[in-house]
């Protein structure tokens, strides 16, 4: 009989009894715990699979954020207006820049063209630099009258250069302005284009034009709009108030009601 089977009978021996009982203990102490191994690799592997479903619904949550935020972009860049005149409805929810323009025709303005024009602008971007920009043949004499939150701005050339606009900026200007032509019996102040652009896109500008102007004109017809009219002694007005995207081009046109 082997020593194992002697031992495991109960022999007395307690050298000879040490290194089975360690065994018969050891062996216990894995034959109990591994049922324990297997239940834990079960809940082990049970969180894997919990895990990796999470990880997957996650992984397919961004995908489906990132396709909508796709879908955004492209819708987004799709009203983006690329130049084409649009006349708005109802107002914007942010605040726009407003462009506000007088332009006062003498009688000499009916011998050169020639227009005398005063000129603010509010509300412009929150910007580093930004720039307001004339045709040159078209302009002179630019003066800056008053700036509110603005860094600082200067006339270069046919341009109005401006650095560090903050919100609730304000710029007012005159300038001389050749925007009257004589054409078959007619007067014409054409103006324009009007824009507030950044990068690629058009965005909404809010622009009113008023025209002070003799009373031997008479104003027929005015685009894109009628303009309001009205009269005060020997002046009259008239004037546009308009909330629009993209290029806005202006055009008054006059007849002499004292020509032969």
């Amino acid at each position: 009989m082997s020593a194992k089977n002697n031992v495991s009978c109960g022999s007395s021996s307690r050298a000879g009894a040490k290194l089975p009982l360690a065994r018969i203990f050891h062996q216990g102490a894995r034959a109990r715990p591994s049922c324990v191994k297997c239940g834990l690799g079960f809940v082990f592997l049970l969180a894997v699979v919990v895990l990796a479903q999470s990880t997957e619904a996650a992984v397919e949550q961004d995908e489906w954020s990132r396709l909508e935020q796709e879908l955004v972009q492209q819708r987004q860049a799709l009203e983006v207006n690329e130049g084409e005149l649009q006349l708005l409805e109802q107002l914007p929810e942010a605040v726009s820049h407003f462009h506000h323009t007088r332009l006062l025709i003498t009688e000499q303005s009916l011998r050169d063209g020639w227009v005398t024009m005063y000129q603010c602008h509010s509300d412009l971007d929150k910007v580093d630099s930004s720039q307001i920009v004339y045709q040159p043949e078209q302009i002179s004499n630019i003066r800056v009258l008053s700036t509110q939150n603005i860094g600082s701005v200067w006339v270069e050339g046919h341009t109005v250069q401006m650095k560090g606009i903050a919100s609730g900026s304000k710029i007012c200007l005159s300038a001389d302005r050749r925007a009257l032509s004589n054409e078959q019996a007619r007067y014409y102040l054409r103006l324009g284009p009007f824009i507030r652009r950044f990068l690629d896109g058009y965005y909404p500008m809010h622009v009113r034009v008023e025209i002070c102007y003799p009373d031997s004109l008479e104003l027929v017809s005015s685009s894109p709009v009628m303009a309001m009219q009205r009269a005060k002694n020997d002046t009259r007005y008239a004037d546009i108030d308009l909330w629009v995207v993209g290029e806005l081009n202006i055009e008054f046109v006059f007849v002499d009601t004292q020509s032969n």
